[in-house]
């Protein structure tokens, strides 16, 4: 019986999604950063700029992962967005541990949740 490489469980390049991931969340920290410096209330510019830009910088990186592996791109950029989430929440739960005052649901405003999920999205496109 031959193999079919068509059926074969896909290749993802892991490593390579948490590459992009990582650096997509740095350009998302590089947008918020002059919003918060400049305004006294950042908070409701950003929950409006952050989620739009999520999903845009994600599919540049989904498609920026996904390149090595074209058949897999969507599966590719959807990791690659997922790892942004797990960057994110893990960032949230060492910044409780560390930092007085902070809770761990103060990343998980609406706003957020669905940065969140337009990074899985815009990743998944860009793949």
């Amino acid at each position: 019986m031959a193999s079919n490489p068509d059926s074969a469980a896909p290749k993802l390049r892991w490593v390579r999604a948490l590459l992009a991931a990582f650096v997509a969340e740095v350009a998302l920290i590089c947008i918020a950063i002059p919003i918060c410096a400049t305004t006294a209330a950042p908070t409701p510019i950003l929950n409006m700029v952050i989620p739009p830009a999520s999903g845009l910088v994600f599919l540049f990186a989904g498609y920026w992962a996904a390149l090595p592996i074209a058949p897999h791109g969507t599966l590719q950029g959807a990791l690659t967005g997922a790892w942004a989430v797990a960057l994110y929440v893990g960032l949230g739960l060492v910044t409780n541990l560390f930092v007085k005052g902070t809770s761990v649901t103060d990343g998980f405003t609406p706003a957020y949740l669905a940065a969140h999920a337009l990074k899985i999205i815009g990743g998944a496109i860009g793949g």
